[in-house]
C-alpha cells in the first residue's frame, strides 16, 4: 500500500477548510505517541506520521475531526452531530483506528 502524500494531505486539508469556513495556518506531520491529529487555537494542524500508512479514509476522518475544533473546542454532542452530517462513517472510522492503536502499540 502507498504512502499518502503530503500533497494529497493538503487537498484533503483545502476541501475540507472550504467546506466547514475555517482558516488553517499550517499543518505539519510528525511522531505523535498518543494522538492521530491535534489542532491548536492559532489553527495548526498536526498529524501523526503513522496516519500516512494508512487509507486516505482515515487521514479524512482525523482532519475533518481537527479542523471541526476549530468551530467547536470539545468534543460535545454538537461536534458529534457535526461530524455525522459531514461524515456519517465517522464512528466507523473511529472504531478502526482505536482498533489499530491497540493492535500496534501506538
Amino acid at each position: 500500500m502507498n504512502e499518502i502524500t503530503r500533497e494529497e494531505i493538503l487537498a484533503i486539508c483545502k476541501k475540507w477548510e472550504k467546506k466547514l469556513k475555517v482558516n488553517v495556518k499550517r499543518v505539519q506531520i510528525r511522531n505523535m505517541k498518543r494522538k492521530w491529529g491535534s489542532c491548536s487555537s492559532k489553527g495548526v494542524i498536526t498529524l501523526n506520521k503513522e496516519l500516512l500508512k494508512l487509507p486516505p479514509a482515515y487521514v479524512e476522518y482525523v482532519i475533518v475531526h481537527e479542523l471541526l475544533h476549530m468551530i467547536i473546542p470539545n468534543h460535545g454532542r454538537t461536534f458529534k452531530t457535526l461530524l455525522y452530517a459531514y461524515l456519517p462513517n465517522w464512528d466507523k472510522l473511529h472504531q478502526e483506528l482505536e482498533n489499530f492503536e491497540k493492535n500496534n502499540n501506538l
